[in-house]
């Protein structure tokens, strides 16, 4: 089933019971002059449906790179549970105990209302608030990934340098064990040093491209010796 026959269907069972509910209130209420209470029962029927019917047309978020979806409907089904239990009850006490006045009715069925789009607020926000800090955190992870990706290429090249660079080695080799132990931090607090070594990263390997052909380029040790640094200060940031 698609995405728009599944709602069509939704929409058919909505307006099945829907249906029920306007047949059952004509055969039962049609003929005769509705009083205050049987008008607020029968409001209170229809109000109590379609908040029944509310999850029927809301899915569940889906976050990427998350195996499951975000469970934000069964917070909007307790909701709707409470919502449901307090207006029968209060139904009950009004039509058929006559416990409680009209107004005490509309005043504890109003509370209900609010409780409940609250309730509901709480469910979404919160599941918005979840998906972008896993989106936040997801895209912090891709460009360390990158870093680290570099990283490997350039220890490929490290390992081809001649004998003479192995000083040079030596310290790339201990900043590349380095990197593989930086994590994200909060608030983009990296973005810079990650930017610098990124960039520290690539120029090293072309010295490196440059040195397998025979070339021997300035600034390939004092680069090296700057790699290092940034790698230690980007280590010291923690969340």
């Amino acid at each position: 089933m698609t995405k728009n026959q599944s709602l069509f269907f939704r929409f058919l069972l909505f307006l099945a019971g829907a249906g029920i509910i306007i047949l059952a209130f004509f055969l039962t209420k049609g003929e005769k002059k509705l009083s205050g209470t049987d008008a607020f029962v029968w409001s209170s029927i229809g109000i109590m449906y379609l908040v029944f019917f509310l999850p029927f047309f809301f899915s569940a978020i889906k976050i990427a790179n998350f195996s499951e979806k975000i469970p934000v409907l069964p917070l909007v089904w307790l909701g709707i549970v409470v919502y449901l239990a307090v207006s029968v009850i209060v139904i009950v006490l009004l039509s058929l105990t006559h416990i409680i006045s009209l107004k005490t009715a509309i005043i504890i069925q109003s509370i209900a209302m609010f409780l409940f789009f609250v309730d509901v607020y709480f469910a979404y926000f919160t599941s918005s608030h979840v998906r972008g800090v896993v989106e936040e955190e997801t895209e912090k992870q891709q460009y360390l990934n990158q870093i680290k990706s570099n990283a490997q290429v350039l220890s490929i090249f490290i390992n081809k340098l001649p004998t003479e660079f192995d000083i040079v080695k030596r310290i790339l080799k201990q900043s590349m064990d380095e990197i593989r132990y930086i994590y994200p931090v909060s608030n983009g607090a990296g973005n810079e040093l990650e930017t610098k070594i990124k960039k520290s990263l690539n120029i090293l390997s072309e010295f490196c491209e440059t040195i397998s052909l025979g070339a021997s380029p300035g600034g390939f040790a004092s680069e090296a010796e700057n790699l290092k640094m940034l790698v230690k200060e980007r280590k010291l940031l923690r969340n």
